[in-house]
């Protein structure tokens, strides 16, 4: 890959240039795999990416551009109902099409339909549509939500095909949170019985009481540190068989906590609280497969893992099993499976699943298309507080998909998403008060934050509202 000075080219319109710039910044910031990594002679640890910043003005493609084109491994394309108007897009396109590298070009699909039926809808530019399918891989943030199709696009760029890569530093996060921080009081008597464990080889060990071993390990689980004393407690509890220790150990050697980093003496822990039971340790032992982390990367025993974890009631394990049938990655292409994963999930209040659930009853994968149903799943999402929940289910009220026309509902959950951040949210609720759509109300202040945002086209609508004001000041004109 090293013979490129780009891993990507970014090809956007201008209308989505909030798209353009989180994407550049998740690529440049996502740490590559040991393995990608051994495979690069530079030994990069990140991507590097190239985003055109200009205004294109000139009759042709700038020559800078089509120099950037050509050092550039991959083109993505963020695809919308903007970009697929875009002359500049199709210009990137066609010319990095002309170069031969037309199984190269990645979608990334982050509003309307690939190849509609509806030309108001349609988010791929022509100069895509006539490429064959079986180069056309990418990956839809209205299917799969924007991490989850952050990851895959990931895996198809760093040609790993696996759709659920991780961001490890995200599952960092969540293992010492979540893992941890969210059942103190259960932790601290899992290490009373750790310490029960200890007590026995007593002459391997400090003594400790009860209290203050558990609580000095959940502290230092908290604060991400662990001293070498917490790291030779963890594997005396370890080898005598407790899984838990077996994940807080696992955990320490991956990420060097009070130990040297070994992802391979990581990924034995894992594999072994996998084998004694313990569902994160299948989860984690998946993840180590699919990545090569610590392993010989394997699609098969991925999936073989995220299967048993499925089994054991988890559902992370069920929406990646899921993710595996829908791609046919270490296993047979099976949508009915897959839905039948993203329904059990769901039905555990898994909020990753009911988004990509709501799009199979849409478009009818796995089972019959029942939009009716998806409502209620989006609605349910959008009920627990998901921005991306609440912003599908105001598209659906004002498209009228699974319920009536509802322009009120519309503007209200419009408006939830722009107040629970969502910039998607602000720009729809500002759209509805300007055009009275289920409101009447000022649309400047939600522009002007969405703008605030990174939305450019929010900042025009902002500046074309004020221009329009016939020489009063806002403080008059607006109530």
């Amino acid at each position: 890959m090293d013979e490129w000075l780009y891993d990507a080219f970014i090809s956007y319109s201008h209308r989505d240039l909030r798209w353009g710039k989180w994407l550049q910044r998740k690529l440049e910031t996502f740490p590559l795999p040991r393995r990608i990594r051994q495979e690069r002679e530079s030994g990069r640890h990140h991507l590097r990416v190239f985003r055109d910043q200009t205004d294109l003005a000139g009759v042709e493609l700038q020559g800078s551009l089509q120099q950037s084109l050509r050092q550039s491994r991959c083109l993505i394309v963020i695809c919308s109902t903007a970009s697929a108007g875009s002359r500049w897009v199709g210009e990137e396109i066609r010319y990095f099409k002309s170069l031969g590298r037309e199984d190269r070009i990645i979608p990334f699909v982050v509003d309307g339909e690939p190849e509609s039926d509806y030309p108001e809808r349609e988010c791929y530019h022509p100069e895509l549509r006539n490429i064959p399918e079986k180069h056309l891989l990418g990956a839809n943030v209205l299917e799969l939500g924007r991490n989850k199709a952050f990851l895959r696009l990931t895996a198809i760029l760093l040609d790993v095909r696996f759709d659920r890569l991780v961001n490890r530093e995200r599952k960092r996060r969540q293992k010492w949170a979540a893992g941890i921080g969210g059942t103190v009081a259960a932790i601290a008597g899992v290490f009373g019985i750790l310490m029960w464990h200890n007590a026995r080889m007593a002459d391997r060990n400090r003594a400790l009481s009860r209290e203050t071993y558990g609580g000095a390990l959940v502290e230092a689980a908290q604060n991400e540190v662990f001293s070498e004393d917490d790291v030779e407690s963890l594997i005396i509890s370890a080898e005598a068989g407790n899984p838990m220790a077996m994940i807080f150990l696992a955990d320490c050697y991956q990420h060097g906590k009070g130990v040297g980093q070994s992802f391979e003496t990581a990924f034995e822990w894992y594999r072994r609280a996998a084998e004694a039971g313990e569902v994160r340790g299948m989860l984690e032992t998946a993840i180590c497969y699919a990545l090569g982390l610590g392993c010989e990367q394997s699609e098969t025993e991925a999936f073989v893992w995220y299967q048993r974890a499925a089994e054991a009631g988890s559902p992370e394990g069920m929406v990646s099993l899921a993710n595996l049938y829908l791609s046919g990655i270490g296993t047979e292409q099976n949508p009915a499976m897959a839905f039948e994963n993203y329904l059990r999930a769901a039905e555990l209040d898994s909020r990753e699943a009911m988004l990509p659930l709501a799009s199979c009853y849409l478009l009818g994968i796995g089972t019959e298309q029942n939009a009716e149903a998806a409502f209620r799943w989006i609605s349910k999402l959008a009920e627990l507080g998901d921005p991306d929940g609440m912003y599908n289910l105001a598209l659906l009220y004002q498209q009228g998909i699974g319920t009536e026309e509802n322009p009120e509902e519309a503007y209200r959950w419009y408006r939830k998403a722009a107040e629970a951040g969502d910039p998607n949210g602000m720009y729809m609720t500002a759209w509805c008060i300007e055009n009275h759509y289920g409101v009447i109300s000022p649309a400047l202040d939600w522009y002007r934050r969405a703008a605030e945002l990174g939305l450019e086209e929010a900042g025009k609508e902002a500046e074309r509202i004020l221009a329009g004001l016939d020489g009063a000041t806002p403080s008059e004109a607006i109530p």
